[in-house]
């Protein structure tokens, strides 16, 4: 399968300083969508909590489950691909567009079928589903809309579409706290619906290309995508496999406890997601130079890590009183877990670069290995460390875990770049050897062709 091969055209000073610089205003844009992001993440949460019902707002975590699902699932298939792949994803963008229509649809139906199905066990989370699954192609939609900028290097259109969500969701729950409503299905109205609404955006920022129905780029990027859903298949399966075990091993106030620490740092996991993002679509345009990687890497990393330090710090000064306003009375089984939870932020902080090194070079098959070892790593130390000290003993035995984890993300990123290095000689000391041709054609025609660069193939 072709790929589009970037310049390796050598950058003079006064232009690596310009590339600095137009990397750093991404980078900013980026940091700052991801701060609207992980607020409105964080916002919609409390809001559920104060304008629903205690088991309304149980019922809102099943169906916020079901999203970031169904979101996962059109990440791997269209966004990931189109993110390490940005010169394809723009030479085909109506492909793109139409695939994650299709796609959007599809994925509707199942949820829609869902909300059916269990309206007939309860109304009020049946209906919520169907709402849901109304707003779900839209919802896909406003989420490639961001991956779109991203790999495209305009992280402000990433904004504009946040941005546009959040106004309009304080303003759709704003009339339900004025009119005094708190059922489910219109509280998942004002917050599905005004996203899907933001994601036409998407349609209005890419108005050139007409939106329809199709599987072109899924079939073209399917040697990448079917990786990219095992690796998120596996990643969310530990977590569900996970919070099960300790629902079961430690208690239910245990678990509430731990989804109490969730809700803490979903800022920090959102952010965190989007520095991967933002490195990938960084080094995909820059796969040739090494010295731009090695600093995308390292940046992403330390601002990661720097992130995860401030969000810890904050959580552990965090105030009794503001600690019962978020989560009630979570808080009491929420603050012991605080310190273990700020380290595996630290911890995750740090592979932050060497994951989007590692897709940013098309290294999927390497990310796929080592996220399915990590599965494992996870899994069985949160079951073990719950058997030794309930909920605590889980979070500090699956951070040090991570901590296992980071290292092999260490020597997988490093054995990478030696492989490619080593690849690189090797292919330049064959091309040293090769026998002069005898100029039976013109020299300019003949030099031309021997400086035409090899068709690049997939890698990773």
């Amino acid at each position: 399968m072709p790929f589009a091969r970037e310049s390796r055209k050598p950058l003079t000073t006064t232009e690596s300083s310009s590339t600095a610089q137009s990397a750093g205003r991404r980078l900013s844009l980026i940091t700052i969508d991801q701060a609207v992001a992980g607020g409105s993440n964080v916002l919609i949460a409390v809001l559920a909590a104060r304008v629903l019902g205690v088991t309304s707002f149980g019922l809102f975590g099943l169906v916020f489950l079901v999203y970031v699902l169904a979101q996962g699932v059109s990440r791997a298939l269209v966004c990931d691909p189109t993110l390490v792949h940005p010169l394809e994803a723009k030479q085909r963008l109506d492909e793109v567009i139409r695939t994650s229509c299709l796609l959007g649809a599809g994925l509707a139906l199942p949820v829609i079928a869902g909300g059916l199905a269990v309206h007939v066990w309860s109304a009020p989370l049946g209906e919520a589903l169907i709402v849901l699954g109304v707003c779900v192609p839209l919802l896909v939609l406003q989420d490639l809309g961001r991956y779109l900028g991203l790999a495209f290097r305009r992280p402000q259109d990433a904004l504009v579409l946040d941005v546009t969500w959040l106004v309009l969701l304080v303003g759709g729950v704003g009339v339900l706290i004025a009119s005094g409503t708190h059922d489910l299905a219109w509280f998942i109205a004002a917050w599905a619906g005004t996203g899907a609404i933001a994601g036409l955006l998407t349609l209005v920022q890419h108005r050139g290309h007409r939106p329809g129905f199709g599987t072109s780029w899924l079939r073209f990027m399917w040697p990448f995508s079917w990786r990219y859903l095992i690796s998120y298949s596996s990643t969310q399966g530990a977590a569900l496999l996970s919070s099960g075990a300790v629902g079961g091993i430690a208690g239910t106030r245990a678990l509430a406890g731990v989804q109490g620490t969730l809700l803490l740092v979903r800022p920090y996991v959102t952010f965190q997601v989007a520095a991967v993002a933002a490195g990938v679509g960084e080094i995909s345009h820059v796969r040739s130079d090494r010295e731009r990687i090695s600093r995308t890497v390292r940046r992403s990393s330390v601002l990661a890590c720097s992130v995860a330090v401030l969000n810890t710090v904050v959580l552990l000064v965090l105030p009794d009183q503001v600690g019962r306003t978020i989560l009630g009375d979570t808080w009491a089984a929420t603050k012991p877990l605080l310190l273990p939870t700020g380290i595996q932020l630290v911890v995750l902080g740090i592979t932050t670069g060497f994951r989007a090194g590692l897709l940013g070079q098309r290294a999927i098959r390497s990310v796929m290995a080592v996220d399915l070892v990590g599965t494992v790593v996870v899994v069985t130390t949160i079951i073990g460390g719950a058997f030794v000290n309930g909920a605590k003993g889980a979070l500090w035995a699956v951070a040090a875990g991570h901590a296992v984890m980071m290292v092999i993300w260490m020597f997988t990123f490093f054995g990478t770049e030696d492989a490619r290095r080593q690849h690189v000689g090797r292919h330049r000391a064959d091309l040293r050897t090769i026998e002069p041709e005898p100029l039976a054609e013109p020299l300019t025609e003949s030099l031309t062709e021997r400086r035409r660069p090899s068709p690049s193939t997939v890698s990773g």
